[in-house]
């Protein structure tokens, strides 16, 4: 590649020889365009950087949108710090493109520049964005969203985002967690579904579950009970009985998200909850089992 880019400098020092000022300067912007055809994006960025060099020195202006194929291909031959020189130069003359905003919000990234490169994305997002998101731009603002704390709009975007991206873990999690904060049960539970299909390990999602199931057998088996020692007919035993169906039904379903949580980590709490399930359903030994990691 280097002999490649020296070759290319020399033809156009070679042209300088030969010919006059406005040629050289066509040359150059030839010799970076054919650098770009090969796939030699160092000789490119150099040989535009010759082509600028070469215009300011005869004072004529360059066009926005050379400055924005220059940096396209700065970016690309790592001179990212150039990249964004030349990318402002083009912002400076009103141009703007699909791919120069996709470059900058890259470079933004790679600088640790959370603002500009939300500022990049979002602009991006506004104008050249089709509904499938090819380039991924939502999921990447999903996460900026997260990091800034703006929940509100993490949620808008989710829907909007690819449904690969949408299945990946970590953009489950930080979902799940979003909804659990905003008090959003019913999609709390279908997103803890999903994370525990791509993950059967997930614990915040276990423990969502397993709460979800363990409060609502717990919560029906008090609420029946009271109402069957308030009321001893054979009427209400028989409601209690079929309640009580219920009950063992979400006891279970809960057990078969403590079960796992255990094998994870035997502690305390979801000790807890084991015995309260097994003496639920009358099986002291397993319930005595479990009681000895109470203490």
């Amino acid at each position: 590649m280097r002999y490649t880019t020296i070759s290319l400098i020399v033809l156009a020092v070679i042209f300088v020889t030969g010919c006059g000022a406005p040629k050289v300067t066509t040359s150059y912007q030839s010799l970076a365009e054919q650098a770009v055809a090969e796939g030699n994006f160092e000789a490119a960025t150099e040989n535009w950087r010759l082509f600028f060099k070469q215009q300011l020195l005869n004072e004529n202006e360059v066009a926005p949108e050379h400055y924005a194929q220059a940096g396209k291909m700065a970016f690309r031959a790592n001179q990212p710090d150039l990249a964004l020189e030349w990318f402002q130069q083009a912002e400076y003359g009103n141009y703007a493109d699909a791919g120069m905003y996709l470059d900058l919000a890259d470079i933004y990234k790679e600088k640790g520049d959370l603002r500009k490169e939300l500022e990049a994305l979002e602009f991006y997002r506004r104008n050249y964005q089709d509904e499938t998101d090819l380039e991924g731009v939502n999921s990447r603002l999903f996460q900026i969203y997260i990091q800034v704390k703006d929940d509100e709009r993490a949620v808008e975007i989710w829907p909007q985002m690819r449904l690969e991206d949408r299945k990946k873990e970590d953009n489950l999690s930080r979902y799940f967690t979003i909804q659990r904060q905003l008090d959003n049960q019913s999609v709390s539970d279908s997103i803890a579904e999903e994370l525990l299909e791509v993950n059967p390990k997930h614990v915040p999602a276990l423990e969502w579950l397993g709460m979800k199931y363990y409060n609502q057998a717990e919560e029906r088996y008090q609420r029946e009970m009271k109402k069957y020692e308030a009321n001893h007919t054979r009427v209400q035993h028989i409601k209690l009985t079929q309640e009580l169906k219920t009950v063992t039904a979400d006891f279970r379903k809960a057990l078969d998200y403590f079960k796992p949580l255990w094998e994870i980590d035997q502690n305390a709490r979801y000790a807890a909850y084991l015995v309260n399930i097994y003496s639920r359903f009358e099986d002291p030994d397993t319930a005595n089992y479990y009681r000895k990691f109470l203490d």
